[in-house]
C-alpha cells in the first residue's frame, strides 16, 4: 500500500469513529423575517454533521408543529419550546407598557419553564449550547457550554452580562462593533468575528415588486428591517423628501409598532414617492427591486441587510465611515457604498441628491454560505469541552 493510500486510510477510520458534534441551538425567534432568524436558518440549512437540537419561544399565540419545524433542517433531530426571557433592555431597546406586559407574561412563565429547561440541557448532554442572541443570557446556567452568537450591540461595556458570556465556551462576533464592549476579555475569552451567512443567488430569478411607481426609470431607495427609532427610520423619511428627486422612490419593508410607524408616515405627509411596503416573505424580490438599501442608525453600523445588499448588486447608503475593519470585503465593495454623518438629516438629504436618478445596471449575485459554515464548524470544534 503506498503512503498516499495509507494517508486515506487513516484520514477514512478518524472520520468514522469521530463522533458527530452534540448542540442544542437556542433561539427566540426563527419565523422572523429579520438578521438573527435568518441568519440561523440560513445555518441550520446547511450544517450537516452534527446531531443537534433546536429549543424554541413558546407561542402564547398558536400552537408550533415541532414535529414540521425540525424536519425543515437536516440536522435537527428534535425540536422543543419553552417560555424564554428575553432582556431586551440590553440593547438599550425602549418598550412601551404592552410589550412589557407581554414580556412579563413570558418571565413569569419561564419561572414555571425552567425546571423543564434544565432537563432538556441534562438530558441532552450537549457539547455545545449555542444562544442565537445575548438577550437570551439569562438562560446561560453555570457551568454550561455556551457559545452565544453577538449579533447586538450591548449598550453598557461595564454590564455584568460581558463577562457572563466571555466566561462561556465562546462567543461569535458579527462584527467589530458588537465585539467592541468586550475589549476588556480580549485575550481571556474564546472568541471569533464572522459575517453572517448571506446567500442572494435566487434575487437573479426574483420578479421585482409589482407597484405603479416602480418602473425602470424610478431610482429604489430601500430601507429593510424593523420600523423603529433605533433603525433610524424617521430620519430617513425626513432626508429622503428633502434630497430625493421627483422619480425616486424610498420603500420602507418591515413593520413596528403601531405608534412609530403612524408616526413615520405623518412625517411622510401624502408624499407618493414613499411607499409603506409592510413585510414581505419573497425578501429577493426586494432586493431585486432596489438600486440603493439605505442604514438611518446613529451611529455607523453594518447590519445583515447591508451585505444581502452589497450581495444582491446593490448600492449601500448608511452612516459613517466606520473604521476600517468594521466592513467585511470593504475592498471589495468601496466603490458601492455612499456614507453620511451619522444622525444628520442634512448629511443624508445630499446623498439622496447624489444618488438621484443613478439606477443599479449591472449586477452580481454572490453567496458566502460555504465558507460560513466551515468557519463556523471549525470555532465550534475548538469550544468544544
Amino acid at each position: 500500500m503506498t503512503g498516499s493510500s495509507n494517508a486515506r486510510s487513516l484520514e477514512a477510520r478518524t472520520m468514522s469513529t469521530t463522533k458527530p458534534k452534540k448542540i442544542l441551538f437556542v433561539t427566540h425567534t426563527l419565523e422572523d423575517l429579520y438578521g438573527a432568524a435568518t441568519s440561523l436558518r440560513l445555518l441550520l440549512e446547511n450544517y450537516t454533521g452534527i446531531e443537534a437540537d433546536l429549543l424554541l419561544p413558546r407561542s402564547l399565540r398558536r400552537p408550533r408543529d415541532l414535529a414540521a419545524t425540525a424536519a425543515r433542517f437536516p440536522s435537527i433531530r428534535r425540536a422543543y419550546e419553552i417560555s424564554m426571557p428575553v432582556d431586551l433592555g440590553l440593547l438599550g431597546i425602549r418598550r412601551g407598557f404592552a410589550d412589557m406586559a407581554h414580556g412579563a407574561v413570558h418571565w413569569f412563565a419561564w419561572q414555571r419553564d425552567q425546571a423543564a429547561y434544565r432537563q432538556i440541557v441534562r438530558n441532552g448532554n450537549y457539547d455545545i449550547v449555542h444562544f442565537n442572541s445575548p438577550v437570551l443570557h439569562q438562560m446561560v446556567l453555570p457551568g454550561l457550554p455556551a457559545v452565544t452568537h453577538m449579533r447586538d450591540i450591548i449598550i453598557d461595556p461595564r454590564s455584568p452580562v460581558i463577562d457572563k458570556l466571555a466566561n462561556g465556551a465562546g462567543v461569535v462576533f458579527i462584527d467589530a462593533a458588537t465585539r467592541q464592549p468586550f475589549a476588556r476579555r480580549e485575550g481571556s475569552m474564546r472568541a471569533i468575528t464572522l459575517n453572517n451567512p448571506i446567500d442572494m443567488r435566487d434575487v437573479a430569478r426574483a420578479q421585482p415588486l409589482d407597484h405603479p411607481r416602480l418602473t425602470p426609470d424610478t431610482t429604489v431607495f430601500s430601507m429593510i428591517g424593523r420600523v423603529s427609532q433605533l433603525k433610524g427610520v424617521a430620519l430617513v423619511v425626513e432626508a429622503f423628501r428633502m434630497g430625493a428627486g421627483a422619480q425616486d422612490v424610498l420603500l420602507v419593508v418591515g413593520a413596528g409598532s403601531e405608534s412609530y410607524t403612524a408616526h413615520c408616515r405623518t412625517l411622510a405627509g401624502n408624499d407618493p414617492r414613499i411607499i409603506f411596503w409592510g413585510e414581505e416573505r419573497n425578501m429577493e424580490r426586494v432586493y431585486a427591486s432596489t438600486d440603493y438599501v439605505v442604514r438611518g442608525d446613529p451611529a455607523p453600523c453594518v447590519g445583515r441587510t447591508i451585505y444581502e445588499g452589497l450581495y444582491s448588486g446593490c448600492r449601500i447608503v448608511m452612516p459613517g465611515p466606520p473604521e476600517s475593519d468594521l466592513i467585511f470585503e470593504s475592498d471589495r465593495f468601496q466603490d458601492s457604498i455612499v456614507f453620511y454623518a451619522p444622525g444628520s438629516k442634512d448629511a443624508l438629504a445630499k446623498s439622496f441628491a447624489a444618488c438621484s436618478g443613478k439606477n443599479v445596471s449591472a449586477r452580481n449575485y454572490r453567496s458566502n454560505v460555504e465558507d460560513y459554515v466551515k468557519a463556523f464548524d471549525g470555532f465550534i470544534e475548538s469550544a468544544r469541552p
